[in-house]
């Protein structure tokens, strides 16, 4: 499909990119400190450091005429910005500078290297045949003789945060770091919670978009807890597309389900398997806790077919049709309801408990069959 020429996407990425931002900086919080968003600048930060940031999102490098460098400052210079209420003043970007750019090691330099490299930068511009109408301007602004005093103060405080993750790693980083005490299945909900909290209209008050350390930290306490307690919901079901069922065909679950001849319920017991076994690899063995309470399960569950199968067998008479009893054994099998529970879930979907039997089925160590045998009574 090809993109319309109002896509809007590589906007809304940047201004997600800006809120994570500014939520890894509400994680990072001490007592009686603030974050604002979209009040001084993108995020500023009050506390015992203040920090003005601007964000930036994206993949190309920052060269040496970048716009996103020259209107920053120029943002900064605007008399309306109060300079001396920022510590520091960080333009955070996920674009690379190169060790040619006049901009590399810009934050081991200090005032004098800093405003000989922004006076460099001017000439090599000034000296292009073609220059940007906008960029023009902007760096007239920055070197206006009456705003030179206000510049001297912003390269002092002035860093580069370049290379910075994008943001899918930015998440990941916040997520593992900040919401290690919630289950590792409800991480992710945990996010967008704390996503969606700083955006609630409770944290904008007259015009001033803050959120405070008590109130952040309180809402952190009481989503862990909740999501603690009353993690019962099993993880969302992974649709895997194109199940090809006869790439299973020398499966041994498989060969097991043709030797009662029931070929109609290979397929449905194919995808099971496979649903099962994604979910395991992609949400389930990654806690050591939830791993070992599903051996358990697995366990439990493979004790109750023991005990089915010794009760069908029994039930066996020599002249009963075999294959017609193994398949009503198999179907009873799947219908079972099972008391059984693993980790803190309450209810495990009726794929997942046949998907486990699947994989039993499937171990070459394994006894689990459909095929009854008939057993004398001793």
């Amino acid at each position: 499909m090809v993109k319309q020429r109002n896509n809007a996407t590589a906007t809304v990425k940047g201004i997600i990119y800006q809120f994570l931002v500014a939520l890894k900086k509400c994680f990072e919080l001490q007592e009686g400190e603030s974050v604002y968003i979209e009040t001084f600048g993108d995020i500023s930060v009050f506390g015992e450091d203040t920090e003005q940031i601007e964000t930036k999102f994206y993949k190309k490098d920052l060269t040496d005429m970048d716009m996103n460098v020259w209107k920053t400052l120029y943002n900064w210079l605007d008399d309306k910005f109060d300079i001396n209420s920022f510590n520091s003043l960080i333009l955070l970007t996920t674009q690379k500078i190169k060790s040619s750019s006049e901009w590399y090691n810009w934050n081991e330099k200090n005032l004098s290297q800093k405003s000989i490299t922004l006076n460099k930068l001017k000439d090599d511009f000034n000296r292009r045949q073609k220059k940007s109408k906008a960029l023009v301007a902007i760096i007239n602004k920055i070197f206006d003789e009456s705003k030179q005093d206000k510049l001297k103060i912003i390269l002092r405080k002035f860093y580069i945060d370049h290379n910075a993750l994008n943001e899918v790693d930015l998440y990941c980083e916040i997520r593992d770091m900040y919401a290690k005490g919630v289950p590792v299945i409800q991480r992710d909900k945990f996010m967008r919670a704390m996503f969606g909290f700083i955006f609630s209209p409770s944290t904008i008050n007259n015009n001033n978009w803050q959120i405070e350390y008590a109130i952040f930290s309180k809402e952190v306490e009481e989503l862990t807890k909740t999501l603690v307690d009353t993690t019962t919901v099993f993880p969302k079901k992974i649709h895997l597309r194109n199940i090809k069922t006869e790439e299973y065909n020398e499966h041994l679950f498989v060969n097991k389900i043709r030797q009662i001849q029931y070929e109609r319920a290979i397929s449905e017991a194919v995808t099971d398997y496979a649903q099962t076994q994604q979910m395991i690899i992609q949400e389930l063995v990654k806690s050591p806790v939830i791993s070992k309470s599903l051996e358990n399960y697995d366990e439990e569950i493979y004790k109750n077919y023991q005990r089915r199968y010794q009760n069908e067998s029994l039930n066996l008479n020599e002249n009963d049709d075999v294959i017609k009893k193994s398949k009503i054994f198999y179907n009873n099998s799947m219908l079972a309801d099972s008391d059984k529970k693993f980790h803190t879930y309450s209810n495990i979907p009726d794929y997942f408990k046949h998907g486990v039997l699947h994989i039993r089925a499937n171990d070459n160590d394994s006894n689990l069959k459909w095929l009854l045998e008939y057993e004398k009574d001793s």
